[in-house]
């Protein structure tokens, strides 16, 4: 077994270890946030938050151009072309943080103005204070993401995730101490700055000792900076569709509602985000060995097979995580954060439904930026993307925060659902119904009949923490044999069960 497996394997154990401490971190550390901080006053951090998001977008995708192109690199074994590209990454980055600063201090000039119907004076000024710290992080976000590509480009996933998982830890820690001291929002800001900038010198460190990275004053070529940036301005599309779909809903419905109604609709887009999470470390480990299979020629068969692969691993999950939310979820996040919060329950469940079947196929996207056909992708979903916007506005008028979600809904269905597949299949000649075929054809049996189980036993589930938890684990325990011995390949289960050996070996 070479070195790169045993660090995926450790990568993908470590991510899913990261995944469960920050769910339980999360169902720890925001009650007590919001028994600390208020609803509104919550409200207050999710909108700050979200609008240091929104500066994230003028990253422009350069973390992911930087492990696709330095995966080409590392296949051509050209030591020069990789020392031109980090050294011409590095300058890109300090240029757009700059940019992004002056951007975030026009934006803070005008926070009390754009806030003034749905804010109070004194919250304006918190959010102003709290957004002015974080506009530091964003710029120590941007200047360290080379740093995040480098490390995932040489797979050195073990170190990249432990010491995620150490920093986030320490984080948690940080906030529950500083508000036992009577601090507030300013003070999450400050941890969550001063933590990222430790973690950003933590990884830097890292690179100069254990990579053989040459950091050279030296810049690629015209031709091959151009080709960087017509690659990455269409990954930066993408981004910018994220955060349209998932960081808009904040400040619409922070402008058109309260701060109240913003904390709890933060509450369930949390939820999507854990979903999200479960279903992105399979590909996040996988990107880099996809786009090193593309550019080595391998065929669509081979392609597809992969993919298969990993998008049933996925469904195993999400399926599992949909079923248990579905039937339990209210019952979760009344335990979570009490009944003032249950209109969570919708904003995340009508969001998961189309999105289980997006982040299934999700692998796709590696094989498209591999061979630089991500272009129409993120065009058609751009579009979709605006027409959310406006939608979101008109139905938030109408129906409150459920509006903007089932705009959301819609605009997964009809762009990545519907419009992108399309593309996926005419054009890029991938067999994407025979990818629905590997996934749908054993995953929907499974979840119908689990579904009903979990339904027949939900009227005697108790209202408390040990009554979830037995849920849960009677489901589970019908869940994971049907989907071995049903959704799983016979070859995939050979290989399940072979690694299960060697780990216990």
């Amino acid at each position: 077994m070479t070195n790169v497996s045993r660090e995926r394997r450790a990568g993908v154990a470590l991510s899913y270890c990261a995944i469960v401490i920050r769910n339980i971190a999360a169902l720890l550390l925001i009650p007590f946030i919001i028994n600390h901080l208020g609803v509104s006053h919550y409200g207050i951090y999710s909108l700050v938050s979200a609008l240091a998001g929104y500066l994230i977008v003028l990253e422009f995708g350069l973390a992911n151009t930087t492990i696709r192109f330095l995966a080409i690199y590392k296949a051509e074994q050209d030591k020069a072309k990789e020392a031109a590209f980090i050294s011409s990454i590095m300058l890109i980055y300090t240029v757009l943080a700059i940019l992004v600063f002056f951007i975030g201090m026009a934006l803070w000039w005008q926070l009390p103005a754009i806030f003034s119907g749905s804010l109070s004076a004194n919250e304006n000024q918190l959010l102003q204070s709290a957004f002015l710290i974080l506009l530091v992080n964003v710029v120590i976000t941007l200047m360290s993401n080379a740093l995040t590509g480098i490390i995932s480009s040489n797979q050195r996933f073990r170190f990249q995730k432990s010491t995620e998982i150490i920093v986030f830890i320490v984080r948690c820690l940080s906030i529950v101490v500083g508000l036992e001291m009577g601090f507030g929002v300013l003070a999450i800001v400050i941890i969550d700055t001063t933590t990222n900038f430790l973690h950003s010198l933590i990884r830097f460190i890292y690179i100069r000792r254990n990579i053989d990275i040459r950091f050279k004053a030296t810049l690629l070529d015209w031709l091959t900076l151009k080709e960087v940036f017509v690659y990455t301005s269409f990954i930066a599309l993408n981004v910018l569709v994220n955060q349209i779909n998932w960081r808009v809903d904040n400040l619409i419905i922070g402008t058109l509602t309260n701060s109240t109604m913003l904390g709890i609709f933060n509450i369930g887009n949390q939820l999507v985000f854990s979903f999200i999470a479960f279903a992105s470390v399979i590909v996040n480990i996988f990107t880099t060995k996809i786009m090193q299979m593309v550019q080595q020629g391998a065929s669509n068969k081979v392609l597809m097979a992969q993919l298969c692969t990993i998008a049933r691993y996925q469904m195993i999950v999400l399926g599992y995580i949909l079923l248990i939310f579905a039937f339990f979820g209210e019952l979760f996040i009344y335990l979570f954060v009490g009944p003032a919060f249950l209109a969570a329950y919708w904003v995340a469940l009508i969001a998961m439904v189309p999105f289980i079947l997006v982040l299934a196929q999700s692998s796709i996207n590696a094989v498209l930026q591999a061979l630089n056909l991500h272009k129409v992708r993120s065009l058609l979903l751009l579009a979709t993307a605006i027409v959310n916007v406006i939608l979101s506005v008109y139905l938030v008028q109408k129906f409150g925060m459920l509006g903007a979600v089932w705009a959301t809904a819609l605009a997964l269905l009809v762009g990545e659902l519907l419009l992108v597949n399309i593309y996926l299949y005419r054009v890029v000649k991938l067999n994407i119904l025979h990818l629905y075929y590997a996934i749908l054809r054993y995953s929907v049996p499974v979840l119908l009949l689990v579904a009903l189980f979990a339904l027949t036993i939900s009227p005697y589930i108790s209202t408390t923490w040990d009554g979830l938890v037995v849920a849960c684990l009677l489901t589970a325990m019908l869940y994971l044999p049907l989907s071995y011995f049903i959704i799983l390949t016979a070859n995939e289960r050979q290989q399940l069960k072979s690694l299960i050996r060697r780990r216990g070996a």
